[in-house]
């Protein structure tokens, strides 16, 4: 299974639609929150894969979660945007809630910064912005999934 991870669009809905257009394989798309906006014009556009998203803190939309636990390809994958666990400063919080709701995998946004890293037994992935970063660059990640395997991880650039 190949999943399209995003996160913090804030309105660059040609940089997403490039993404897309990019890897016309993914099974996913799941969308990390802050432009839930921009995935919904997409979606209405054109092809769009099967979407996961959870709400971030520049979304209005309280009918999406604001976060999400989910089974896939043998893998328990928490999503969340992340300012409700203080990313900014530190993933222990994140960290904490992914162990504590079994998941192997917590992908989350909010810094605009991409990151992965193992610790213990939990992957922590954040695909960087979409919209623009530190390094002024639209930033998302690939996450491939089997079952019985660990997973892969890739950050992209546009």
């Amino acid at each position: 299974m190949k999943l399209l991870v995003v996160s913090d669009t804030h309105g660059n809905r040609l940089a997403l639609r490039e993404a897309i257009d990019r890897h016309p394989d993914v099974n996913f798309l799941i969308h990390l929150g802050d432009g839930l906006a921009d995935l919904v014009e997409v979606q209405r556009s054109g092809r769009c894969p099967q979407c996961y998203m959870v709400r971030g803190n520049c979304d209005y939309a309280p009918q999406v979660p604001a976060e999400r636990l989910c089974g896939l390809a043998g893998h328990l994958v928490f999503m969340t945007h992340g300012n409700g666990y203080d990313v900014k400063l530190t993933v222990g919080a994140l960290l904490g809630a992914a162990r504590e709701k079994n998941a192997q995998i917590a992908l989350y946004g909010h810094t605009h910064i991409p990151l992965l890293s193992k610790v213990g037994d939990v992957w922590l992935f954040n695909p960087g912005s979409l919209s623009f970063g530190p390094s002024g660059q639209c930033r998302y990640g690939l996450l491939k999934l089997s079952p019985g395997n660990e997973p892969e991880f890739e950050h992209c650039m546009l």
